[in-house]
């Protein structure tokens, strides 16, 4: 068991009625459990017995104490560390539009999930559909959205109830999951459990304190280069590979050690800014773009001039803002790493602004599954909230700046496979938009069609941004790679 607590493992597997918590292949859990530290296919089918919201979620928190056990463990391999913490991830983070830009309160949210539990059914669902309604961003009409789809299953109330408790069972792990940013074999190679159990800490605000505290002090973070001690020379190959790979408490941060400071620390905590100052300049473009979101995530409207400009300029190199959010960010279930980025940068409200519409047109272009959300987000950034009293005329009649006409025009250059996607499709009619291609297009200004010659001069360019598929562990557990 892991040594840094000497706790005792948390072995109820055979205490619990896995049947009757997930009739769809609940009678395998504990044989998956078994499994899951080594074996992929174990992995991904646990994930898809007890993923939210599907009914077997119910599963869910009586699996998080095994899964952090394992992840934890001395007798688990070191390369096999990231396959439960990435399981933790997507059950922590599973609809993780609903987390960006701004956490959720726990206070609240246990409020809400006992009147989900204790009042009918049907009531709840109307008080969802009226939040929906009278919701004033996307993301608290996204989160209505998706309770409101949970509760429309049969044991919705008490997917809702397991959701919170995976949460705070989770939280529970925090003093071992810490653990794991310290040492060389945990931040060092690929798969690195100093990386995934950042993702996973990032989404636990509630411990922000403790966290933050951990991640700066697993490496040099809180140093500049030339402040640095002279590590003593190592006296044998153990020393020798232990400080190269940063367990002699020289290590360099790890890009995903800053998106967790992004979304935990505060503004009040000036020695984590200055850090995060020395890794802007420090040269890594990685980590340079990974600490000047970072920055802009936890000083909001009183970000620093440079912190949005090295962002855009992040943007602006080969990498991309897609290519340099996948090496930062983690991919939960659906969304990329460079949506949730979108989504994220809205804690800076209009210092933001520039950044989020340069990164919209390449973010509904390519990414097919949160093309309806970022279009939303968008839409909201140059028209304001959706709204019912919206009208076409007044989008005819009406006389918009350069952002607006940017934002529009990106709409007007999707794929006709874009207007096939009843969702898409729904989220511009909530604008009071035409849901159809042609008389989208006619409305702003845009042919519907492009010139054969454009399209064939923009087959090149459109080949050459598409990453290389990634398989069913990309799309769930992909991270940056």
């Amino acid at each position: 068991m892991n040594a840094t607590t000497g706790n005792e493992p948390h072995d109820n597997v055979a205490d619990v009625d896995w049947a009757s918590l997930a009739p769809e292949g609940g009678e395998r859990i504990p044989v998956l459990l078994d499994q899951v530290g080594s074996v992929d296919s174990a992995l991904s089918d646990l994930h898809d017995i007890i993923r939210f919201p599907a009914p077997g979620h119910r599963a869910a928190p009586q699996v998080v104490d095994r899964l952090v056990d394992i992840a934890t463990a001395d007798a688990t391999s070191d390369m096999d560390r990231w396959r439960p913490l990435s399981l933790l991830l997507e059950l922590v983070a599973a609809h993780a539009e609903d987390r960006f830009p701004q956490h959720r309160d726990l206070a609240q949210w246990r409020e809400e999930v006992a009147r989900a539990t204790s009042e009918d059914a049907e009531k709840v669902r109307a008080q969802y559909r009226a939040a929906m309604d009278e919701a004033p961003d996307e993301q608290h009409y996204h989160r209505a959205r998706n309770r409101l789809a949970v509760m429309e299953s049969e044991d919705g109330a008490a997917v809702l109830q397991a959701e919170l408790d995976t949460y705070e069972a989770v939280l529970a792990r925090v003093p071992d999951l810490v653990a794991l940013l310290h040492g060389g074999t945990n931040r060092g190679g690929l798969d690195r459990a100093g990386e995934w159990v950042s993702y996973l800490l990032a989404f636990l605000p509630d411990e922000h304190e403790r966290i933050v505290s951990e991640i700066t002090g697993a490496s040099s973070f809180l140093l500049a280069k030339d402040l640095r001690p002279t590590p003593k020379a190592p006296t044998n190959l153990r020393e020798a590979m232990d400080q190269a790979s940063g367990g002699a408490g020289h290590a360099e941060p790890l890009p995903a050690e800053m998106f967790a400071l992004g979304l935990l620390a505060t503004p009040q905590d000036v020695d984590t800014t200055v850090g995060l100052t020395h890794q802007m300049a420090g040269g890594n473009l990685y980590n340079s773009f990974a600490a000047s979101v970072a920055m802009v995530l936890i000083h909001g409207e009183n970000t620093p001039r440079e912190g949005l400009r090295r962002v855009g300029r992040g943007g602006g190199t080969s990498m991309g803002y897609e290519g340099l959010f996948n090496e930062s960010w983690p991919h939960c279930g659906d969304r990329s790493p460079q949506a949730l980025g979108f989504l994220a940068l809205g804690r800076a409200g209009d210092r933001a602004r520039r950044l989020r519409l340069d990164i919209l047109p390449g973010l509904i272009k390519g990414d097919e599954a949160s093309r309806a959300l970022a279009t939303g987000v968008g839409l909201e950034l140059v028209l304001g909230a959706r709204s019912k009293d919206r009208t076409p005329e007044e989008h005819a009649q009406a006389d918009y700046d350069e952002e607006t006409l940017k934002v529009l025009w990106a709409i007007a250059e999707l794929p006709a496979a874009a207007w096939e996607d009843e969702e898409f499709t729904a989220t511009l009619a909530a604008w009071a938009l035409p849901d159809n291609a042609e008389e989208y297009c006619a409305l702003v200004g845009v042919d519907s069609e492009p010139e054969p010659e454009q399209v064939a001069s923009a087959q090149p360019q459109a080949a050459a941004a598409q990453p290389a598929p990634q398989g069913l562990f990309g799309r769930l557990f992909g991270g940056g790679r």
